[in-house]
């Protein structure tokens, strides 16, 4: 049986991230940095076989905590961002991968991309302190439905379990009335931190 041409795509993609150091672990790309911390890509795939590469850091004690909770999809990026958004002028979105054409080609200008801006993004990402200090001063850099989580998590693996729950409540509040499915998930979110971490 023939591979699909999204497999086709993905071994290319993998082959040409190889020298890297960026190895395949299910469906995203790791690479050790060391200490619990790992760059992070990943690929969302449209039509005829278009690669969107998003671009991340993993921090072993996030994942795990997150594991604790039951949240996520471990090794999970704390950030990320599509590379055509770190790319500036002119940016690529998305990479094509033609059925019949050069594979190899189209996956060494996809890693010759990730190489010049994608991979400087996880430069600047891959220190905890650093990272969980900005996302607290900034916490609109974290996206609506995410952010009272991922924050709460930052709280209690930066020791501050009081701060983790006021931010919790807050956003409990915030949806009290609401029975939308973000609403639902949220409260069973912290029903679990709470069994985890209070007390």
């Amino acid at each position: 049986m023939r591979p699909s041409p999204k497999t086709d795509a993905l071994v290319a993609v993998d082959a040409a991230l190889r020298p890297t150091g960026f190895v395949r672990r299910g469906h995203v790309w790791l690479q050790d940095r060391g200490g619990g911390v790992s760059g992070w890509l990943g690929f969302g795939v449209t039509g005829r076989v278009e690669l969107t590469p998003l671009v991340g850091v993993c921090f072993r004690r996030y994942d795990d905590v997150c594991r604790a909770l039951g949240v996520g999809f471990p090794p999970a990026p704390v950030v990320s961002a599509p590379l055509g958004f770190l790319m500036g002028d002119k940016p690529v979105w998305r990479w094509a991968f033609e059925a019949g054409g050069d594979h190899d080609a189209a996956a060494a200008a996809l890693v010759s991309a990730f190489l010049a801006h994608g991979k400087p993004y996880i430069d600047t990402c891959a220190e905890w302190d650093a990272l969980s200090r900005e996302l607290v001063a900034k916490p609109g850099s974290l996206l609506d439905f995410e952010r009272a989580r991922k924050l709460a998590i930052v709280h209690v693996i930066n020791g501050d379990v009081v701060k983790a729950s006021a931010l919790l409540a807050e956003e409990r509040e915030r949806v009290a009335a609401s029975g939308d499915a973000y609403a639902r998930a949220y409260r069973a979110f912290v029903r679990r931190f709470e069994l985890a971490f209070a007390g």
